[in-house]
């Protein structure tokens, strides 16, 4: 018999389990931080760095351009304009939590508060006291969020308005003229669509002044 104290293999106890997945582990992560030995030379111009970032440049102001020819450009300076209006058609709501007894004099004080010049906004916003609160809460959400993406992309935030615009315009037309005939003065039921023309001239005046423009050369073949 063999004695194993001249037997040159040392033998012990087998690695546990949870030795074994550490050691993979390590080796795992010392590999990803290795550099990898087929990666090539590198070219000239990265080490120096500078046509890299001049090319990574110009390819993101051509993005950027690309994105704003259909998003159109920022412009927060047109906000107040979308709130103005989120504002005229959230007043009618305001008025019936305010004072639900008299909800016409109190749009009435507030618009007397405001130049002569905007005055006959007193019956277009009363126009649209027949609207259900939660119709106009849609709207507003809406219109704020045209707000704003308006510092973003102006033409973003006109199709947001727009949804607004055919959310309500679209109550208005099924079963808000039928709710005008009782309880409403001819100047009222007029003034509630008027509001809504309004609204649609703003929306299409800014798509047009900040439409993105191309200059394109025609080229006559002979």
């Amino acid at each position: 018999m063999t004695d194993r104290r001249d037997s040159p293999i040392i033998q012990g106890p087998e690695p546990s389990g949870w030795a074994i997945w550490w050691k993979r582990l390590r080796e795992a992560l010392a590999a990803l931080r290795r550099p990898k030995a087929d990666a090539g030379p590198r070219p000239a111009h990265a080490k120096a760095g500078a046509v890299p970032r001049a090319a990574e440049r110009k390819t993101d102001k051509a993005a950027l351009k690309a994105w704003r020819e259909v998003h159109g450009r920022p412009a927060i300076w047109m906000a107040p304009f979308f709130l103005v209006f989120a504002m005229l058609f959230a007043l009618p709501h305001l008025a019936q939590v305010i004072q639900p007894q008299a909800p016409r004099s109190l749009i009435t004080a507030l618009v007397a508060a405001l130049p002569d010049p905007a005055q006959p906004l007193s019956p277009m916003i009363a126009g649209w006291l027949w609207a259900p609160w939660w119709l106009g809460l849609i709207a507003l959400l809406l219109r704020l969020r045209a707000a704003w993406t308006a510092g973003r992309a102006i033409l973003d935030a006109v199709g947001w308005a727009m949804a607004a615009l055919v959310v309500e315009g679209a109550a208005w037309l099924y079963f808000g003229r039928k709710a005008l005939e009782t309880g409403f003065s001819p100047a009222e039921r007029s003034g509630a669509w008027q509001l809504l023309v309004a609204e649609f001239v703003f929306l299409f005046l800014t798509a047009v002044l900040f439409a993105p423009t191309k200059r394109q050369r025609i080229r006559f073949e002979q």
